[in-house]
Formats: structure tokens, sequence, C-alpha cells
């Protein structure tokens, strides 16, 4: 109940750009004339015609007066001055949509409106503020004329703005929150755009969920390019279809991205989010394969914005209870941006005024903003950890390597020293225990060198290494080995561990058993692997005194490495050592 009740007041919240527009151009200003009746006609004609003139209050929106109308038409609006100006007067015209040529007393004010327009290419549609200032011999004592010729189409919102005459600081400061919402904020969104998608890339192949961003952002790229490039072979209706597409897909990954983001679970949340996400898309698609789209196709997005909500309250829930400031600005751009959608996607049926403001790509301003401080905080973050876990990792290695020596190598040099300073010493015992230690130490250098889990080189250069001894001795050394699959999390550790079992069944065998045949088998088990030492020495009974030697620190390696070994001999008949090692070592 806490997170409806949450989801509610954004809602709610959501809907007051609905009531209040920032930058409505106010009705009436002092010292500023608002033109607000003229006259319309519909017309193909070049020149104003002569006749068919009605009367028509201003603004004036197509969808309230004639919706089936599409074409050129004329506007003309009179006003009387009783003398000239005596400065230079600012004309500003909120809106005129689709787009239109204008004129004052006979002279042209803009580009001309072309007659026929190349089969494939559309018009531009000039959804956006008209300003013009105009000194004063522009103006005739008495009778002035405005002729307004406007294409309008029936697939998207078409009409013509009151236009307003005032002084120019008066207008300038009219237009100025407009013309900054509608010049410089694409700019900054194609600026923040790219610099969020920088940064998602740097973090693409080490941590999935940026994937996400990065598909969310080009989409808003695409977007934002069906705004600012009219010369697409789109008609007007299937460009309104493939942005609600567009923008369904955009919500879809951020709502999904928002759900994990928060602490707070709810099992069936994400399967809403997909059906509702695709049957929007659906539904937006359609219209295109239908031939009826039109402006009005975002409708169908209505369900998002209760799903946005709901998403954006356990959002806040979750900044609350990690009392992240961070979370809560998150949700608070959200909040804005989705206002201001929603508000953008009201404007097309006619249930606000005619000369609001499309805020919707403003508002996404604040929230790539904040996408970009939270990537770059992350890419901070991520470095610093990085240089941490490095430095761990290296002092982890160091002292393992130290310890492997001290308790491996170390203690077989102090061995061999004792020897040496003996004054009657066997020159072939001291030799032995020199070679061991040798063979330690290549050990701890190969075990370094494990790549990606794959343990079949170090294997065989233990191989290589044991061949000419065994040979030397007269043992007769097999060997078999198969392709097998690499060990997940296998490291240093693991792969010394595995290499010094391997190295103690064979000195065990040459030690106690004297075997002419020493047979190592290397093989898949399942995903793991599997790898058998055998020889026809002389065995042991598990009763015999020398029984268990060696074999309790094989079994204490094979436990640490999450492994199992199993010792297999009878007197007289050799031994055979098993080790199992898992597919997966945590940590080994």
């Amino acid at each position: 109940m806490r997170t409806l009740a949450i989801a509610l007041a954004l809602l709610l919240a959501e809907m007051v750009f609905l009531v209040w527009d920032p930058v409505l151009p106010p009705e009436s200003v002092p010292g500023v004339l608002t033109l607000t009746q003229g006259e319309f006609v519909r017309s193909d004609a070049a020149e104003p015609p002569r006749d068919g003139w009605e009367p028509v209050p201003l603004p004036d929106s197509w969808r309230k007066r004639r919706p089936d109308a599409s074409g050129l038409a004329w506007y003309r609006v009179d006003f009387v001055l009783p003398a000239l100006p005596a400065e230079p007067l600012a004309l500003y015209l909120p809106r005129l949509a689709v787009a239109g040529e204008i004129s004052l007393n006979g002279a042209l004010l803009n580009a001309r409106l072309r007659d026929e327009r190349p089969e494939g290419r559309e018009v531009q549609y000039l959804d956006a503020p008209l300003y013009f200032v105009l000194p004063s011999t522009a103006f005739l004592v008495g009778r002035n004329e405005l002729l307004v010729r406007m294409l309008g189409d029936q697939d998207m919102r078409s009409g013509l703005s009151a236009p307003r005459l005032g002084p120019v600081p008066v207008m300038a400061a009219m237009l100025a929150p407009q013309r900054l919402l509608s010049t410089a904020m694409p700019y900054a969104l194609v600026i923040l755009m790219l610099s969020a998608m920088a940064l998602a890339c740097a973090y693409a192949y080490r941590r999935k969920q940026y994937a996400g961003i990065q598909v969310t952002l080009a989409l808003g790229a695409v977007s934002l390019a069906l705004d600012l490039i009219p010369e697409l072979p789109l008609s007007r209706g299937d460009r309104y279809a493939v942005r609600a597409v567009v923008f369904a897909a955009m919500v879809w990954l951020l709502c999904l991205a928002a759900y994990r983001l928060s602490a707070v679970r709810k099992r069936h949340l994400p399967w809403v989010i997909h059906l509702v996400s695709l049957a929007v898309m659906l539904a937006s698609a359609a219209t295109i394969v239908l031939g009826t789209a039109s402006d009005k196709v975002w409708l169908y997005a209505t369900p998002f914005y209760p799903l946005i909500a709901y998403v954006l309250a356990l959002l806040l829930e979750t900044a609350w209870l990690q009392r992240s400031m961070r979370l809560g600005l998150l949700v608070g751009v959200a909040v804005i941006w989705t206002a201001a959608v929603l508000h953008s996607n009201m404007l097309p049926f006619g249930w606000l005024p005619w000369d609001s403001f499309r805020y919707n790509t403003a508002a996404a301003v604040p929230l790539c903003a904040m996408l970009v401080l939270v990537l770059a905080e992350r890419f901070v973050q991520d470095r610093e950890e990085a240089v941490r876990n490095h430095r761990a990792a290296v002092g982890t290695e160091r002292a393992r390597i130290l310890q492997d020596m001290h308790d491996g190598m170390g203690a077989q040099l102090i061995t061999a020293k004792r020897l040496a300073l003996r004054e009657e010493v066997d020159r072939k015992e001291l030799a032995l225990v020199i070679d061991e230690s040798l063979q330690d130490l290549r050990l701890i250098i190969d075990s370094l060198d494990v790549a990606e889990g794959d343990v079949l080189p170090l294997l065989g250069n233990l191989r290589f290494r044991l061949a000419p001894r065994l040979a030397a001795l007269g043992i007769h050394l097999g060997w078999h080995a198969e392709a097998v699959p690499p060990l997940a999390g296998l490291n240093a550790t693991g792969a010394l561990s595995i290499l010094r079992i391997v190295q103690e069944s064979i000195n065990n065998a040459l030690k106690h058993a004297r075997p002419t045949h020493l047979h190592i088998e290397i093989a898949a088990e399942g995903k793991g692997l599997c790898i058998q030492v055998r020889d026809d020495g002389q065995g042991f009974e598990a009763g015999q005194p020398n029984a268990g030697r060696g074999l309790a620190g094989m079994r204490m390696r094979a436990q640490r490495l999450g492994a199992s070994l199993s010792v297999d001999s009878e007197a007289g008949k050799g031994t055979r050592v098993t080790l199992r090692v898992p597919p997966q070592l945590d940590g080994a």
C-alpha cells in the first residue's frame, strides 16, 4: 500500500504540467497588442483570394474546427495603428503548424512556402516560435494587413497562434524561455547523450548492465533525429508512429533498469513491464501497417505513466532506505521528464492550450545529465576499486609465493645445506634434495602461468621435466591426455595444488614402490577433470607403516581445492592415485 500511495503521489506530480505551463505566453501584457481575431479561407492559390473569407478567433486549431482538413490555406489578420511606431516593433508568433510564409503589408518576412512538394519529402514542421524585429517603416498609419499562407495536415496538430506585436525588449523577454528550450536544449541533449554513450561504452565489456544504457541512448538519438531532421522519407503520421515505437522501447529499458536499481522486489513487475511495453510497441507499429498513423498514436502510450510512477515509487523507497541522495535526485529528474513527455503527448488531442510548448526534449537534459553524473561516479569508483583490488591481489600473490617457497623449496634447501655441512655426505642424496627443490621452484613458476582454467599445458611441462629423470632410472612413462574443459575459477594456488598432488604421487612411487612403469592419464569427467597416476610397483597394505606417508598432505591439498582424492593399492600389484577436480573452483 505504501508503494501504491507513493506511485499515486508521483503520478499526480507528473500531471501538474497539464494545468501549469511555465513558458505559456500570457494572454495580455501591457504595451503588447495581441491579435485575437482574423479571417480564414481554404485555397491552393499562390495569392490571397478575394472571396470566401470567414471570421475565426485566434488561436485557431484545425483539430477543433476542421478536423479533416489538409493542404493550403490563408489567414488574414488586420490591425490598426494610429501612428507609426517611434521604435522597431517585434512580431511574435508562438506557433505555426505545419509550415507557412508570413508577410506584412505585402512584404515577405520569412522563407516562401513551396507550392509543390517533391514526392517522398515533407515540408519542415515548424513546431517552434517565430520572431521578427520590424522597423517602423514596415508599418502603415491606419490599417495594416498580416497575411499567413499555411500548410496544414490532418495527421498532426495544425493551426495558427494569436500573433503578438510589441516593443522589442518586452517581446524578446517573452520569447527567451521558449528559444532557450527549443534551440539550446537539443544541442545540450546531444552532447550529454554522446558523453553518456561514451561512458557506457567504456563499461560495455566489464559490466553487462551498461549495455542497456547504450541501447537506450541510441534509441534516444533516433528519436531526436526524427525531431531535428525534416527531410526523412516518412510521412508525418509514420514519423510519429516510429517515434512512439522508439519511445516504448526506451521506457521498457528504463523501467527495467530502474527496477534493478531498487532494493524493493515485486515478483510479477518485470513481466508487467514486458507486456505493457510490447503492447504499446505493437499497437503503435500497427498504425503504420494499417495506414492510420498520426500524432494521436501517443494515446497508446497512456498505460506507461502509471507503470513509470510505480517503478519510480520503488526507487524512491530505496533512496529513503539507503539514504541515497543520488537515487533521490534520479527519481526527481525522471518525474520531470515523465511529466514533460505526458504533457507533450496530450497536445495533439486539443486538451491543452494551443500555444503550449513541447518540453520533452528540454526535460531529457537533466535526466541525461544525471545519467552522466552516475556513470562518471561509477567510473571513478571502479577505477579506485580496481587499483585497490590490484594492490590486494599483488600482495596476496606475493605472500602465497613466499609461503610456497618457504614451505617447499625453502625446507629442501635447508636440508641440502645441512647435508653439505656434514663431513661425510652421500653426494647422490645431496643432488636428489637439490633436484627436488629445483622441481618445486619450477612448479611454482608454472602455476603462475595458468590461463583461462587450462591445466593441460602445466601438466605437459611436468611430463617433459619428469621423462628424462624416469628414463635415467629405467622407468617407462606412459602418458594419455584428452581435451578437457577449462576449470572456472582456477587460479595459481589451485594450479599449484594440482601439480603438487601429481608430483607427490610420482615421488611416493619412486621412493617406496620401485616401479618399472608409470602411467599418467588425464581425461574429462563431465565438465570436470580426472587425473590418474598408476604404477606397477610393490604397492602396500592399508596397515603398513608407510601406507600413509605423504597421503595426508595430498588429501589436505585436494580438500582445499574442493576436489576428491582416492588411493587404491594392494601389496605386490601397484598403486593408483585418482584426483577428481570439479568444474567450478571457488577461490582455488
